[in-house]
């Protein structure tokens, strides 16, 4: 029989083989004692230059252990930072943004009220130039100048008219 991937991984035998020789764990602990744990087996030390692997470990053998270390933990402090920094940059943005067009409302109402008073005062000049041009007004003006009515009439002969007569 074929061995499943699962059943390799873990370094189970094969199916129908040689069957466990330690007896099963059920998980019951005793009550009241303490759980027991294994004591760390202590390698040798051995004076070897640094970088290099014991020669069991180069050679391939099967006492190679292949320990597994912990994912490193992903910091969310710079994340965190980073968010906080851009809404604030946001909201720094949007009062300038702000105090930037209630600057520019005040300038505009002023400039509108400008005109408001110009364009008042242009009706005013061209009420004043409709009045001075009026016949009566330019009679009193005339006579304040020394000028007065012209009661003859002139006219022209047309028989006279030309060089020659």
């Amino acid at each position: 029989m074929t061995r499943t991937e699962q059943e390799i991984r873990r370094g189970a035998p094969a199916r129908g083989g040689v069957p466990r020789t330690a007896p099963a764990r059920t998980g019951v602990r005793k009550q009241g004692a303490p759980h027991e744990t294994s004591p760390a087996t202590e390698r040798p030390a051995v004076d070897r230059p640094i970088g290099q692997r014991p020669a069991a470990a180069q050679e391939g053998s099967p006492m190679r252990v292949r320990v597994r270390r912990p994912m490193p933990r992903k910091q969310r402090a710079p994340f965190v930072l980073l968010v906080v920094g851009l809404l604030c940059g946001g909201l720094v943005s949007l009062l300038l943004l702000n105090t930037v067009l209630a600057r520019d409302s005040f300038t505009a109402s002023e400039l509108r009220e400008q005109i408001a008073e110009m364009q008042q005062q242009s009706n005013a000049l061209e009420r004043e130039i409709e009045k001075q041009e009026q016949p009566a007004e330019l009679a009193k003006r005339a006579e304040g100048q020394g000028q007065g009515p012209y009661n003859e009439i002139n006219t022209i002969d047309p028989n006279k008219v030309g060089p020659n007569r």
